[in-house]
């Protein structure tokens, strides 16, 4: 199995040999509450003018598409929405923005930052925009021992409250690792109700779900394994990808409740595909739109830009699972 991560980190997931083949998707237990969810939450690209100025317009048209897509919800102002490039009033006009457009579905708030002064503003604002949720990247660049993890989201939980609290661990990009010891501390924290996992395998998802109260929501971020992730004790997928093809992840949900195992099989195969023409990109999530009619800028951070032959294999695809 390769974990893509999705909030998506850039240029992020795993490689699999092609030889190597992937068992077919197990059902989730009907025991287990959190494994009968199946929730998708999309990681939400932005639009920037061709300046690098951010493109309001632009990412109102991909949250009208998300609004309307019939996912769960949607994680704004994450890796794939190129958080480390905004300016904290940026982030707070995504951040109204999105609760207005999203108002149907659950919008998760990524609040994280270098530092937590900056974290404390970005909470303020996603509170004064409505939102009830927020993600928390865990401290990054500088490390940081379990202990003041630790102290840093306790700090986080006391200024939200009344916000639910969502871990954000993905370690190849921060240096700092989760550990299922320092997680179980971090569930206790008031507020704190999930984590997201972007960068790890299923195996520390079930290792996690072993540890954690059945009420405490894990998100896998790797979108090629929203079927297998139930199995694992995970309640979802936070998906970059389908931010660009929701179609397959949708109707894999359906399939997943229903546990009709033909039809999970059959749309892990489309889940794979548009997985692997993505690649965890923003700038290719960016292109989908446009190539489906939809006026959508670019790019601030140095992502490449999908050549004539990734343009055309996306084209492709978009009438299939747009």
């Amino acid at each position: 199995m390769r974990p893509s991560p999705a909030d998506p980190s850039v240029g992020c997931r795993r490689r699999t040999p092609a030889s190597d083949a992937r068992p077919p998707p197990r059902l989730a237990r009907k025991n287990s509450i959190a494994m009968r969810s199946h929730d998708i939450i999309t990681a939400v690209p932005l639009s920037f003018d061709s300046a690098g100025g951010l493109d309001l317009d632009g990412s109102r048209r991909i949250l009208e598409y998300v609004a309307a897509s019939g996912v769960q919800g949607a994680l704004v102002l994450g890796t794939t929405g190129e958080f480390p490039a905004l300016s904290i009033e940026e982030r707070n006009a995504v951040a109204r923005l999105s609760v207005e457009i999203l108002a149907g579905v659950r919008v998760i708030v990524h609040v994280g930052a270098a530092s937590r002064f900056e974290v404390s503003q970005l909470i303020r604002g996603a509170r004064d925009a409505g939102a009830t949720e927020i993600a928390v990247l865990t401290p990054y660049y500088l490390p940081a021992t379990p202990d003041e993890v630790y102290d840093f989201f306790r700090e986080v939980a006391s200024e939200a409250a009344g916000l639910d609290v969502y871990v954000y661990m993905f370690e190849a990009r921060t240096g700092i690792p989760v550990d299922a010891d320092l997680l179980v501390r971090l569930a206790e924290l008031p507020g704190v109700v999930g984590v997201k996992v972007s960068g790890e395998s299923l195996d520390l998802i079930s290792s996690f779900r072993e540890r954690l109260p059945e009420s405490f929501r894990i998100y896998t971020g790797a979108d090629g394994d929203f079927a297998r992730a139930g199995s694992a004790g995970a309640d979802g997928v936070i998906s970059g990808v389908a931010s660009a093809f929701a179609v397959p992840f949708v109707a894999m949900r359906d399939a997943l409740l229903a546990e009709d195992a033909s039809r999970i099989s059959t749309l892990q195969t489309d889940i794979d595909e548009v997985v692997e023409a993505v690649d965890g990109s923003p700038a290719r999530m960016r292109a989908v739109h446009r190539l489906a009619g939809r006026p959508v800028g670019g790019r601030r951070m140095p992502i490449p830009e999908p050549d004539a032959e990734v343009l055309a294999r996306l084209e492709r695809a978009v009438p299939r699972f747009h």
